[in-house]
């Protein structure tokens, strides 16, 4: 397990290959994201102001910054690639965001899809698919697969296919994978254990309970475990994945889960 020292404002930065701790300063409507010494990314923008403004996750793919935050009304991503800046209103209610090459795929919450009016109409659609660089939206879901999509909690990509977690409110958890290569959902798997959340390494899948890390089929059957130290995630404030690793947060470090170093 990695352990990693954090500055007051440091956040963990995902990277498929492996992410890296940032430090980020925030001045009136300039946002700066640093690696050691080095400025990342300087983003200005009318939202960073507004007090409410939190940084919820970034990502990293290529030359790309991602930054996944909160105006206090709605969610917004905001991208930084050499040198040119986009900022995509998201609406209320997003569950989790993938980059893959130069697309950002975005999934809503039961709340995002149903809840006010108020929130923007692409927030219906579930499970969308912008153009980092035109912003084109593309609707990845039909109507009887949206019917289905009762509470999104969260997704991981194995590049092939994108593995959506849904709770039930009869505790009949279960996954769909939707095929980037067909454009298709299939394989809807009903989950006989709890799961907090996906991860992804290679072409494998893996599942997150509390302390344990489950290597997993395309059935979502236990092939593999892996144990979190319990002292680790008891002193953890908050926790966090993304592609192939499982953040917690405490005080003072970072301690990062690696699956490709297990």
């Amino acid at each position: 397990m990695l352990k990693i020292k954090k500055q007051a404002q440091s956040i963990y930065a995902f990277k498929e290959t492996g992410g890296e701790v940032l430090d980020f300063q925030i001045e009136k409507d300039c946002l700066k994201l640093f690696s050691g010494e080095e400025i990342l990314c300087e983003i200005n923008d009318e939202i960073i102001s507004n007090r409410y403004f939190k940084v919820k996750e970034v990502k990293l793919s290529d030359e790309k910054v991602c930054i996944f935050c909160h105006d206090g009304v709605y969610d917004y991503l905001l991208i930084s690639c050499i040198g040119k800046h986009f900022k995509y209103p998201l609406g209320e209610g997003v569950a989790d965001f993938l980059v893959l090459n130069d697309e950002a795929y975005i999934i809503y919450s039961e709340e995002g899809m149903f809840g006010s009016e108020e929130n923007l109409p692409i927030a219906q659609l579930g499970l969308i698919k912008i153009d980092i660089f035109t912003g084109e939206i593309t609707a990845l879901l039909d109507d009887s697969i949206l019917e289905t999509l009762i509470d999104v909690h969260t997704m991981s990509c194995n590049n092939k296919t994108i593995r959506i977690l849904c709770y039930e409110d009869n505790g009949d958890d279960f996954t769909l994978d939707y095929d980037l290569i067909s454009k298709k959902v299939r394989n809807k798997v009903v989950i006989n254990y709890t799961v907090d959340g996906l991860l992804s390494m290679g072409d494998n899948f893996y599942a997150r309970y509390q302390n344990h890390i489950y290597k997993v089929d395309e059935s979502m059957e236990i092939m593999k475990e892996i144990i979190i130290d319990k002292k680790v995630y008891d002193e953890a404030s908050s926790l966090s994945t993304g592609y192939s690793e499982v953040v917690l947060e405490s005080e003072n470090e970072f301690s990062i889960v690696q699956l490709s170093k297990l």
